[in-house]
């Protein structure tokens, strides 16, 4: 993911359970569904308008408790109408539960995030944001469509009236999505969308009422695990027991926090201090129809001839820094060119179609591998170059286009890959879903499991493919054709194959051993290099690896394994 790399996203997302898990679907229920007609189900709540669920400057506070112990605050409140629209303020606070020995007693400092969303008379989402310390997402409806932006990023979803919608942690929200609807007894479903970035996912559920006697009082047990306790349509309580978390509203008078969150500031690249290389514009020419590629050139200090290599990101959605999004991350891949550069390599690194200044283009696996073929012919052809020293670093599955341009005769030195799978996508896929099946409730597995075998049965053959993949399933159908014994086969370099062991977007084993396997089965030349404490983007990380850590500023690129990898493509590149 890449860290949205849509396919891993949806298969942990869509099935893991729980209020901080954010869901959604193609089901009709909305604020426009009604009971009352002959035969319907009994109504419970029949749904309100903003203005007259909740006060001007009306806060609700949600408490977050996980294993007996709290973990969070969630605070919502409704600031009032501006004109025919009505604003909420959103903010969560998370306190990190680190298992990393803490020899100061320094409590950890809290996660804070704040949003504020724009509603019309129905509820329907206007506009709003989500913001941290890291990031700001924005968000506006345009007619059937949500449009994410972060800073030059943008994202679009399907997203029609009906729809709800979802910050991650932020209980205000999920009181939203029941207290505007009408609830029936019986089944509910919809679809709803996460404002924190990631895919919606089917949302469904069962309404009952326990006491006849308290007829808008009810208990929700959804598809995600959930059992949450509502009256007059608000949240009372909710469980997840197999998260061992609670949600609860303490008894003490709510009260807006006093802090704020502060608009992060764009992410920008500049050298580290003391570097000495230099960089040069480039355009990667192609053919007619080609996307424009745009991209540069690191040169380093001294007399050319230099030894030179070009670096291929992951799944091919990112900048030549190796920014990301939205949300914006830093994948970090500026610090290992950098590094490069710095040792003494002629570096190309270049921005992906439709990033940076890179014209758009379809999101295609073998789109991209071309793409990988135009940088490496204007790599070649540069005067600092040395064209009989060239190597590859691949990250990700940019490690499986630096095998197939390393297979096709090129006569390449090295090949550097960093945490590549090293086994077929759909075996991936296949384990990714196995093992998120593994962490909902037992009854809900079977379900689980059909959709997943959809979802992938629609991936492999393009159709029916579910809106929210609809953007990367050419990407998905074209990866899941790699053979990666077939790439391993025909690649003619020497391998370095280095893995950090706190990744979770592969197999931290198994994928690097599958490389190292099909290496000794073709008689390559290879070196394994694991990295127990760094993640899939080789920084370094004492807990558990998440999409969100990505997210933390001030997350370098260990030095170490900077050192390592420049170590050994020098000595792959030295002079006979």
């Amino acid at each position: 993911m890449a860290p949205r790399s849509a396919f891993k996203i949806f298969f942990a997302a869509a099935l893991l359970p729980g209020c901080l898990k954010i869901p959604a679907g193609d089901a009709p229920t909305g604020p426009d569904s009604a009971a009352g007609s002959p035969g319907a189900p009994a109504l419970v709540w029949p749904g309100k308008p903003p203005n007259q669920l909740y006060a001007p400057g009306e806060v609700r506070v949600f408490t977050l408790i996980q294993g007996g112990k709290k973990i969070g605050t969630s605070w919502g409140r409704y600031d009032g109408a501006e004109g025919p629209l009505h604003k909420f303020s959103t903010r969560t606070e998370l306190t990190p539960q680190s298992s990393a020995p803490n020899t100061q007693q320094v409590p950890p400092e809290p996660l804070r995030s704040a949003g504020e969303i724009l509603v019309d008379a129905r509820g329907e989402l206007v506009r709003g944001f989500e913001r941290s310390k890291a990031i700001e997402l924005r968000f506006d409806r345009q007619d059937d469509t949500l449009v994410f932006t972060a800073g030059r990023e943008k994202e679009e979803l399907a997203f029609k009236p009906g729809t709800a919608y979802m910050a991650f942690a932020t209980i205000l929200h999920e009181e939203l999505m029941f207290g505007l609807r009408p609830l029936p007894e019986g089944e509910l479903s919809w679809r709803l969308v996460s404002l924190s970035g990631s895919l919606p996912t089917d949302w469904s559920a069962t309404l009952t009422r326990p006491d006849p006697g308290q007829p808008t009082t009810a208990v929700v047990r959804t598809s995600l695990g959930e059992v949450i306790h509502l009256k007059d349509g608000r949240i009372q309580r909710v469980e997840v027991s197999a998260d061992d978390l609670e949600v609860i509203v303490p008894a003490q008078p709510p009260e807006w926090p006093t802090w704020a969150v502060d608009a992060p500031t764009a992410l920008t690249y500049a050298p580290s201090p003391g570097a000495t290389f230099t960089r040069r514009e480039v355009e990667l020419p192609g053919l007619p129809g080609e996307p424009i590629l745009a991209g540069e050139v690191l040169i380093p200090a001294g007399k050319p001839p230099f030894p030179a290599v070009l670096f291929l990101s992951s799944t091919g959605q990112q900048d030549r820094h190796g920014f990301a999004g939205p949300p914006p991350v830093d994948l970090g891949s500026h610090e290992i060119t950098d590094a490069l550069a710095q040792a003494g390599m002629v570096v190309l690194r270049f921005d992906e179609r439709g990033h940076g200044t890179s014209a758009e283009g379809a999101i295609s696996y073998l789109g991209q591998l071309e793409d990988s073929r135009r940088a490496l012919r204007t790599l070649l052809v540069q005067d600092e170059v040395d064209p009989d020293r060239v190597a590859l670093v691949g990250h990700g599955e940019g490690g499986w286009k630096a095998l197939t341009l390393a297979g096709e005769g090129r006569h390449l030195k090295a090949v550097a890959l960093l945490a590549t799978p090293g086994r077929p996508y759909e075996e991936i896929l296949k384990a990714q879903a196995a093992a998120a099946i593994e962490s909902v409730p037992p009854e809900l597995r079977a379900d689980a499991s059909k959709t997943q075998d959809r979802t992938l049965q629609a991936l492999r053959t393009g159709q029916n493919v579910p809106p929210e993949l609809a953007r990367t399933g050419q990407w998905i159908r074209e990866a899941l054709a790699v053979d990666p014994a077939a790439l391993m086969a025909k690649a003619d370099a020497s391998l370095w194959i280095a893995q950090g062991m706190k990744d979770f977007e592969v197999d931290a084993a198994r994928d690097p051993q599958a490389l190292g396997k099909l290496a000794r089965k073709f008689n390559k030349k290879h070196t394994l290099q694991s990295y127990p404490l760094l993640d899939h983007l080789f920084k370094y990380e004492p807990d558990e690896s998440t999409p969100a850590r990505y997210l933390l500023p001030n997350r370098h690129v260990d030095p170490k394994f900077l050192g390592d990898l420049s170590t050994w493509l020098m000595g792959q590149l030295k002079k006979p």
